[in-house]
């Protein structure tokens, strides 16, 4: 099903974000995007400063997209980045 830009703009708005319950219950189920503060409680930062940072630095270690000055994370790809780095446990 396709969506232009314009109209996802319009779908994409403060209001329309979900708060800290649904979004444990987005994780937990189908999540498919993620807001920067949401990507950063998913990780365990305190804020998404870092996140911030990373990006503007050009040193961002996930994938982003950014529609009208707001940033969002797709889950899919940060699994994919995730298994891209994947470092294999070492026996001594």
């Amino acid at each position: 099903n396709y969506m232009s830009i314009e109209a996802l703009k319009v779908k994409i708005r403060k209001d329309n974000l979900v708060d800290a319950d649904q979004f444990k219950k987005l994780v937990d189920s189908d999540c498919k995007i993620l807001t920067s503060k949401q990507m950063a409680d998913l990780i365990g930062l305190k804020t998404d400063g870092a996140l911030r940072k990373q990006r503007s630095k050009h040193r961002s270690l996930f994938p982003y997209s950014k529609i009208g000055g707001r940033v969002f994370y797709s889950l899919d790809l940060i699994v994919r980045t995730l298994n891209e780095n994947k470092v294999d446990a070492q026996l001594r």
